[in-house]
């Protein structure tokens, strides 16, 4: 894909829009806002809103999930939106959306259990939110959710 989706994902759909951002995807997503909202705030920056709001399925630029099971909601997403299931790449966080940097190991010592500071070298920091990721084990995880999946 040449370019990161740009999406909106209602409060219906806060679990797709974690595996989203996930495989790189630029996903805002507030459980506060409705979807009327939603749509609007989509429209003034340039994103696509993904729903399940039946009454929004119409718009242009809406993309409707249709099924309730995270998998095939996981499966219709990354075919529209062009995403490789295969590339977890860890580059926003999946809380907050905010693009991650690399952190120096030594930083993290007491802020990670003492097991994954010893059989991990890199991680990477969310500057929103503080949350702390580890590129050994945690794509492993999620490897093996989207394995599950017939894309």
């Amino acid at each position: 894909m040449d370019e990161t989706p740009r999406l909106a994902v209602d409060r219906m759909l806060m679990r797709l829009a974690r595996w989203l951002r996930l495989l790189g995807a630029d996903v805002i997503a507030d459980a506060s806002v409705t979807g009327a909202d939603l749509l609007r705030i989509a429209r003034a920056d340039n994103r696509i809103l993904v729903t399940r709001d039946k009454r929004l399925r119409t718009a242009s630029d809406v993309f409707f999930v249709e099924t309730n099971s995270i998998r095939s909601q996981l499966r219709d997403a990354v075919r529209r939106f062009d995403l490789d299931p295969r590339a977890i790449v860890l580059t926003r966080c999946s809380r907050c959306n905010t693009v991650l940097t690399t952190i120096a190991r030594e930083l993290v010592s007491r802020r990670v259990p003492p097991y994954v500071f010893a059989s991990h070298e890199r991680f990477a920091e969310c500057g929103g939110c503080g949350r702390l990721y580890w590129h050994e084990t945690h794509p492993a995880r999620m490897h093996a959710m989207l394995d599950s999946i017939a894309f």
